[in-house]
């Protein structure tokens, strides 16, 4: 949801009459909900429309969404030239009718890699279902926007004739930063993210320990309540319990405000598996980029393709060279204040209005008559 919010806010902040259809969740305000939980002020031309979902015994579908969005794109396309984006392959069957229509042009955002399954170890059923969904209906929509190069290689050799372009997804640039002398004297790594293996957990454990013989603190923010007690059991057991603490997801907003006050350095210590390398984009160095934080990773296609020349790159398995790299820059003023000016720079080249003007071109260059792409999104 936090990925969908900031896409359909970056059509509405360069001018598009922007519809964004979601579940209906909670009763709330959704513009209390945009300026409070994500820290967004959306201008008058974005819409939000909360459809309840479909609900069968204990489950709920999101049967309802498909077709009250199916409906809103018709009628829209009715006065003006409609673009259609959506990450649900749920909705490709609707995109693809829609799509029929001379005024509508619908594009899928792409966040795995299903329509080949070489990759995927333990295959289950709704793994052959998406294989199925985007065999069939990719070919009959306009195009799709990949979140890496290596997963539009892929899909370009899958369906040679369907329009592609590779975006990673966006940075929100902070405007009133810390002075990274200010930050620097934190002495603080923030890992943001799930806390389970392939997110690198283990591996950040262990450097904590490594990290805490230098005055150095980590902090982990993410994962679920139940997984905190554990890994403070785990901290204690360690011996570092006073230089890590644990917090569960919290709202984007407070996240981010830990980021601004807290945090010295960002870490992006994925493992190296398949889909690590070639089909993710990791939001949490975006987090980091937006906060003008130096930031450490893994040495992987997937997270050099959004740090690019702004990160500090180093095996994840070598504990050792992390610390190095992480005192570094804690322990040189001048190396730090380079990287952190490198992160603000990195930030505003691939922020969320740069992506959305960038697939504004894109859908411009694959549709015949361009001259009405004014209108809604």
């Amino acid at each position: 949801m936090n990925v969908a919010v900031h896409n359909a806010t970056s059509f509405s902040a360069i001018g598009y009459e922007t519809h964004l259809c979601i579940g209906a969740g909670d009763d709330s305000s959704s513009r209390e909900d945009l300026r409070e939980f994500y820290g967004l002020n959306p201008p008058e031309n974005f819409h939000v429309y909360r459809i309840p979902r479909w609900r069968f015994r204990s489950s709920t579908y999101s049967f309802s969404v498909f077709r009250y969005a199916f409906k809103l794109v018709k009628s829209l396309s009715r006065g003006e030239r409609v673009v259609v984006f959506t990450r649900e392959s749920g909705f490709l069957a609707y995109l693809a009718r829609l799509c029929r229509n001379p005024r509508i042009s619908g594009y899928y955002e792409l966040h795995d890699g299903y329509a080949d399954l070489s990759w995927v170890e333990k295959k289950k059923a709704m793994h052959y279902r998406e294989k199925l969904y985007e065999h069939v209906f990719l070919p009959r929509i306009s195009g799709v926007l990949c979140i890496t190069e290596s997963q539009q290689d892929m899909y370009r050799k899958l369906f040679p004739s369907l329009p592609s372009v590779a975006f990673p997804l966006g940075t929100k640039p902070v405007q009133k930063r810390r002075e990274p002398s200010q930050k620097q004297k934190l002495r603080t790594l923030m890992y943001v993210g799930h806390m389970h293996k392939d997110k690198g957990v283990d591996f950040l454990l262990e450097t904590a320990v490594k990290l805490s013989e230098h005055n150095i603190r980590t902090i982990f923010w993410g994962g679920n309540p139940k997984q905190v007690p554990k890994l403070d059991d785990k901290a204690r057991s360690l011996g570092i319990s006073d230089m890590v603490e644990f917090v569960p997801f919290r709202p984007p907003e407070e996240m981010h405000n830990a980021l601004a006050t807290r945090a010295s350095l960002g870490v992006v210590m994925l493992k190296d598996t398949f889909y690590n390398n070639y089909l993710t984009c990791p939001v949490k160095s975006l987090d980091y980029l937006s906060h003008g934080i130096p930031s450490l990773g893994s040495d992987l296609p997937s997270v050099r393709e959004v740090l690019a020349y702004a990160g500090t790159y180093v095996s994840n398995d070598d504990a050792d060279a992390f610390v190095q790299a992480a005192r570094y820059l804690l322990d040189d003023p001048e190396h730090y204040e380079k990287m952190a000016s490198l992160a603000v720079q990195r930030a505003h080249e691939i922020s969320w209005e740069s992506r959305a003007k960038a697939i504004v071109n894109f859908v411009n260059s694959t549709t015949k008559n361009t001259k009405d792409t004014k209108n809604g999104i």
